[in-house]
């Protein structure tokens, strides 16, 4: 089956997952520091939303593409669990999100084989 090309439907998709992810990594873990067991359920049923939406990106285009645009939520983690969760991030590991940035501007830089020829 031929893949279709990120657009900005299916990139706007691949936002909402890293987004919907990021919201329940942090209401499982805000359930878990508080023993709140509604907020890890919360967590669990966003991660199957999480896990639906998933499916129809790797419907529309190759893994190769997704994964590596899926990863904005290494960036997105970190960020909220400093925001919400008053975690501390130190140096190396924002080095490590930088490495992670620069591996999604690459990736999103590359092109198909038959794009080149073009």
């Amino acid at each position: 089956m031929k893949k279709s090309r990120l657009t900005l439907k299916i990139f706007s998709l691949i936002v909402l997952c890293d987004v919907v992810d990021t919201i329940a990594q942090l209401l499982m873990k805000k359930g878990l520091l508080s023993s709140s067991s509604f907020l890890v359920w919360a967590g669990v049923l966003i991660f199957a939303l999480n896990f639906f939406i998933w499916i129809v990106i790797l419907y529309k285009v190759d893994l190769s593409i997704a994964m590596p645009a899926g990863s904005v939520s290494y960036i997105l983690v970190p960020l909220a669990a400093m925001l919400f969760l008053h975690e501390h991030v130190g140096l190396v590991r924002w080095i490590g999100i930088c490495c992670i940035v620069c591996g999604i501007y690459f990736v999103s830089q590359s092109k198909r084989p038959a794009e080149k020829a073009l």
